[in-house]
C-alpha cells in the first residue's frame, strides 16, 4: 500500500472515530433527560422489549449516568 493510500485510510478512520464520539455525546445528552427514577424505569422497561445486542450502548450510558449521579465508582484494582 502506498503512503498516500495509508494516509487516506488513517484520515478516514480518524473522521469515523470523531463522528462516533460526537454521536455518542449527543446520545448521552439526550439520555440525561431521563433524570428521575420513574423516567429511567419507564425507559428501561421499553429497552427490555429489545435484545441486549441492540440496546447495549443505551444501557451502558444509562448505567454510567446513574453511577455518576450516585457518586459511585468502580473500585481500583490494587496489585
Amino acid at each position: 500500500m502506498t503512503l498516500a493510500a495509508r494516509l487516506l485510510v488513517a484520515r478516514a478512520q480518524a473522521t469515523s472515530r470523531k463522528a462516533a464520539r460526537r454521536r455518542r455525546a449527543e446520545l448521552e445528552r439526550e439520555l440525561a433527560g431521563y433524570a428521575t427514577g420513574a423516567d429511567r424505569c419507564d425507559f428501561e422497561a421499553a429497552l427490555d422489549r429489545y435484545p441486549d445486542g441492540v440496546t447495549h450502548e443505551l444501557r451502558s450510558i444509562l448505567s454510567g449516568q446513574y453511577m455518576a449521579s450516585q457518586g459511585m465508582r468502580f473500585p481500583r484494582h490494587r496489585a
